[in-house]
């Protein structure tokens, strides 16, 4: 096991006076409510309930989820900007209806992620840096925006605004929040407008749901509420304990022990009610299957163990087989969809034998399934069934085709805007994308391969994501990386101690040699920052006021409760900066349409930005219209669920779930094109025989930007790890942690065997985001040309034992997550 950093042998309790904010967990889209106490370093709050601010009886045990039990991981001392220093404690809401007082490893060591000097965190950026001589080294606000906003106005002035790409978002609470991510797209699209935008795990600037806004259904139209009052829960490409974790702990799993009965019999009197069912489509057998399959019984789940990329096969079998047995809910097809005879046409005529000999699943497994989903529980009572899938479908074999076909099987058995059902994504880090209209058009250019690795654009502006791992093709994208900013490096090197306009000339000629101008602005010197020429320092989760929504559209305000450390800044204030100085910029040139395009950054506070982002969601699922702050602060950890609908008497009144009001779909016909030239060419080939799954697991989040200063997470996971089944281990003599590698002519990488038989014989997952091994190293150039979404969970590789790794193999556990 790891050596797990505790700091002092004792945790301070928050004294009676202690400040209190609220605030959202800063990882996952369920957005588990917290509670904040910060008070001066050297005070202290006794055991007594009138002695401190949680009024607990510490002379006691405390409950589980009471939200009262303080651990190492979840306290810090804080420096603000004053040089005052104060303890801070987070703790999980009791009273936020979302988590319960409950919380994930994620959520529960926020403590561990609070920039200290004597801690992990000590690594954060702290002042801009610029490229000088080989390294980067701090300098000020202004000289680094004063160069960057230079290179930027030059660029676009000589090649125009696509030269300057961007790729955006995956930390600072909720995907940045409506705040950040407003000034982002009002910098990019009004000002730059340039087409080259992409979001931080894509290659573009593109929905993962285009499919299902196609058929008028918004990416999260259900509560969580819908999942303790479904009959059957249908969870497609998710291993929600690991990712979603509060959702399936608190609002699933009550349903499939029953727990939830007297909440379905008390909101649906109307019908009869038993526990829930749970259905798991996934090639790998997670821990979400063993945990649903302990607490339900194994005859209350069925996991559809298919092959790799046959979801859809899957999908359109499971609708033919319902529409033969005559379970499609006809009126509502009849009453409010359109386009079903082209999807009958499709769909509707998988053959079943090829379906089942594709997916690796028997027909009595596929009927079963059928039955679950749509098998009337009374005469004339339809079964209420929920459909929440996730990263396993949008990122599998063809992204549009994959979400219209569970789009497709949801209408057909009209599961939506009716309590216990719905058709969404589960989500994966916290929303509040409010920005002005992208200026290019569908499908969106892919920048990574075209404007990056083409070379077409000659800067690169990359904010809180780390493409040197994440992207498709990763190997690749960082030698591109690595040679083409080393151009611009040379040039700055030649032009050391001249003028500005001297050195930006030169940076000009780098550029048109096929340099790359990189600025990077992130919380912590990442990857991707190793190239740059400019690294902007950004503050945090719980360093700026923001907002976003979670996966049932509930709105809440992040409360600020420390200042950031050393000079940065949150980075809708970068962007204005950056905004201000190219508006300068122009004005002094006299080019006022050019300067105006750049007007309106003037933003004094969070607030500020949150009401001006207002004006990017009206009238979509995100809609908050007229809410404030001091509302959101009045309704804490639970905020209110998008789109409000009113404000009545100070406090917006919002919607519980979606169409409940009756709404218009659309089928969108979905055939299995087969598998993309790139992956056939490795499975033809003999020397990749495995196929590469990948995802994330419980402790670990996105790149693990924040996890590997948590000793507790990167203790457990030096390396990423690989689950190989035994079969395959001992063809290729591999132990539980020894080092293996994989590789295919897209690159290569290394990780640490786990034996276990969670997938088929032929079939490894591997941790899908690790710094000290990229899995997209593997992965193809391949994205669905419909969406210019990569298939990034399947690839094919070869393996080799690299050797045995014995510090790691004494001091880990190698103990299977997946048994019931």
């Amino acid at each position: 096991m790891s050596t797990i950093f505790h700091g002092p042998d004792r945790v301070p309790i928050p004294p009676r006076d202690a400040e209190q904010f609220t605030t959202v967990c800063s990882y996952c889209i369920v957005g588990c409510g917290y509670r904040v106490y910060k008070w001066p370093q050297g005070q202290e709050g006794g055991p007594k309930p009138e002695q401190n601010a949680l009024q607990a009886d510490f002379t006691r045990q405390q409950a589980a989820q009471s939200g009262k039990w303080i651990s190492p991981a979840m306290h810090s001392v804080v420096t603000d900007h004053d040089g005052n220093q104060s303890h801070v404690v987070v703790l999980p809401d009791s009273d936020c209806v979302v988590n319960r007082g409950n919380h994930s490893i994620r959520g529960g060591t926020h403590g561990s992620v609070l920039y200290a000097p004597d801690r992990p965190t000590a690594d954060r950026l702290l002042h801009p840096l610029i490229y000088r001589g080989g390294t980067q080294l701090p300098t000020t606000w202004q000289e680094a925006i004063d160069l960057g906003a230079r290179v930027i106005k030059a660029a676009m002035d000589t090649w125009g605004p696509d030269t300057v790409a961007m790729k955006c978002f995956d930390h600072g609470g909720g995907g940045g929040g409506f705040e950040n991510n407003w000034a982002v797209g009002k910098f990019f699209f009004t000002g730059i407008g340039t087409k080259m935008a992409s979001i931080h795990n894509r290659p573009a600037y593109n929905s993962e749901v285009f499919a299902s806004r196609d058929a008028g259904i918004a990416a999260l139209p259900s509560a969580y509420l819908d999942a303790e009052l479904a009959d059957t829960i249908v969870l497609v490409g998710a291993n929600s304990y690991e990712t979603q974790s509060i959702y399936f702990l608190e609002h699933m799993l009550p349903n499939l022990t029953g727990a939830s009965l007297s909440k379905k019999k008390q909101l649906l009197p109307q019908e009869p009610h038993a526990a829930g069912k749970m259905i798991i489509v996934d090639p790998r057998r997670t821990s979400t299957v063993a945990i649903a399959e302990s607490a339900a019984g194994k005859h209350n789940v069925l996991h559809l163990q298919l092959r790799n990329g046959t979801d859809m096969l899957l999908m359109n079998a499971l609708s033919r087989l319902i529409y033969e047995q005559g379970w499609q809910d006809q009126a509502f097809i009849d009453r409010q969809t359109e386009n079903f005879d082209a999807m009958k046409a499709t769909n509707l005529t998988q053959d079943l034998d090829e379906a089942s000999a594709l997916t690796g699943l028997s027909k009595a497994q596929l009927l079963q399934a059928a039955e679950w989903i749509a098998k009337p529980k009374a005469p004339n009572v339809r079964r209420r069934t929920l459909f929440l899938y996730e990263k396993g479908l949008i990122w599998g074999l063809k992204n549009y085709e994959n979400v219209a076909s569970v789009v497709d099987l949801a209408l057909l058995t009209g599961n939506l805007g009716k309590p216990g059902t719905g058709c969404g994504r589960l989500g994966g880090h916290q929303e509040g994308y409010s920005r002005p209209d992208y200026p290019g058009t569908r499908p969106p250019v892919n920048v990574d391969e075209v404007a990056i690795n083409g070379g077409a654009s000659k800067v690169f502006w990359v904010a809180g994501c780390n493409p040197a791992g994440g992207t498709l093709n990763a190997q690749q994208f960082r030698l591109t990386l690595a040679r083409r900013t080393a151009l611009v490096n040379h040039a700055l090197d030649r032009t050391a101690g001249r003028t500005m306009e001297q050195r930006v000339a030169a940076l000009l000629d780098a550029m048109k040699q096929g340099g790359l101008f990189l600025l990077v602005q992130d919380i912590y010197p990442i990857e991707t920052a190793k190239f740059a020429h400019v690294v902007f320092p950004a503050a945090q989760w719980g360093e700026m006021n923001l907002t976003s929504i979670n996966g049932e559209r509930r709105l809440r305000l992040y409360q600020k409760f420390m200042d950031p450390p050393g000079v940065a800044k949150p980075d809708w204030k970068i962007m204005a900066m950056m905004a201000q100085r190219i508006e300068r910029l122009y004005l002094d040139e006299g080019k006022q349409d050019r300067a105006a395009r750049f007007s309106g950054f003037d933003w004094q506070t969070d607030e500020e930005v949150f009401r001006a982002a207002a004006v990017g969601v009206k009238g979509a699922q995100e809609d908050y219209g007229e809410t404030t702050y001091a509302m959101l602060k009045t309704l804490g950890t639970n905020g209110v669920q998008t789109p409000v609908k009113r404000i009545e008497n100070g406090t917006p009144v919002g919607t519980v779930r979606l169409y409940e009001e009756g709404g218009r779909f659309t089928f969108i016909p979905a055939k299995w094109p087969g598998y993309p030239a790139p992956i056939r060419q490795l499975m033809d080939d003999n020397r990749y025989p495995f196929w590469v799954n990948n995802g994330r697991s419980n402790h670990g989040w996105q790149t693990l930007y924040d996890d590997l200063r948590k000793p507790y997470v990167a203790g457990r996971e030096p390396l990423p790890f690989v689950e190989l089944h035994p079969e395959d281990a001992a063809k290729l003599a591999v132990a539980n942690g020894d080092l293996i590698e994989l590789f295919n002519p897209y690159g290569s990488v290394t990780a640490m065997a786990v034996l276990v038989d969670s997938n088929r014989p032929g079939h490894v997952f591997m941790l899908f985001e690790h710094p000290n091994g990229w899995l997209n190293s593997l992965t193809t150039g391949y994205v669905d040309p419909a969406t210019t979404i990569p298939y990034y969970k399947g690839t094919k590789a070869g393996i080799r034992k690299v050797g045995a790794l014995p510090e790691w193999q004494e001091r880990l556990t190698f103990i299977p997550t997946n048994q019931s």
